[in-house]
């Protein structure tokens, strides 16, 4: 019978256990000269569920297939609020318009979450519709009555919106004294808003806003190739053609 070495122990054992009988330095080489495990399956997977949550109505900005000016090409951003504080996180989604007119369905929307994963237009009756240049909004409660309010960023016209605490709301932008002569351009970045209001907490909440004050002389666009300023209180599809 032959006689058993440490050669021929080695060979009928199983590939697996050979590193753990090896020295410290002997094991880290072949460790390290082992295949690479192969990359782990993700730990989570993201699903489109918006049509089947009841998020089915299209956000409009501008043309389909063309753009004109970088404002059709800015997109709007959203909020999450418990708009009715009963804990369930609701969603306040922008839109703008086109430059010819508003599309039928135009709006901005407030789905109110149903607690069951599907969500309820409920923009008509929060009084919150509205078909303008919608660019960025942020949520805090300006007037510490416990309700949080919305602060929306346009083209054109910022406008605040009070929550009134009954599932409404009511724009007191005029009230509340944030009319801006003439037509501002909004944030540059639709997500954040580039604004911010001061927390429900505060003792005395405040909003800020980047949105420059330089009034837009944007070209109109007329039938032959002569094109002229339009004036700064107009959009573009309120120049004459």
């Amino acid at each position: 019978m032959t006689p058993w070495t440490r050669r021929r122990l080695l060979r009928a054992l199983p590939a697996a256990v050979v590193p753990s009988l090896l020295p410290d330095s002997l094991r880290a080489v072949a460790q390290s000269a082992s295949p690479p495990k192969p990359p782990s399956a993700p730990f989570s997977r993201f699903v489109d569920i918006g049509a089947a949550a009841g998020l089915s109505h299209p956000t409009f900005y501008g043309e389909n297939e063309k753009s004109a000016y970088i404002l059709e090409v800015m997109g709007a951003g959203c909020a999450f609020i418990d708009y009715d504080n009963d804990g369930w996180i609701d969603i306040f989604m922008l839109s703008g318009r086109r430059l010819e007119g508003v599309p039928s369905g135009a709006s901005n929307r407030l789905y109110k979450n149903n607690r069951d994963g599907t969500f309820t237009d409920v923009t008509e009756k929060a009084g919150l519709s509205d078909a303008g240049w919608a660019m960025g909004v942020c949520v805090g409660d300006y007037d510490n009555d416990g309700f949080d309010d919305l602060f929306v960023t346009y083209y054109g016209q910022n406008r605040l919106y009070h929550n009134n605490g009954n599932g409404t709301f009511t724009d007191v932008t005029e009230k509340a004294g944030l009319l801006q002569p003439g037509i501002h351009y909004a944030s540059a970045a639709p997500s954040s808003s580039a604004i911010a209001m001061a927390s429900s907490t505060s003792s005395s909440p405040t909003i800020s806003t980047s949105t420059s004050s330089t009034a837009l002389n944007l070209p109109c666009r007329f039938p032959t190739a002569t094109t002229r300023a339009c004036p700064s209180t107009a959009v573009p599809s309120a120049c004459p053609r």
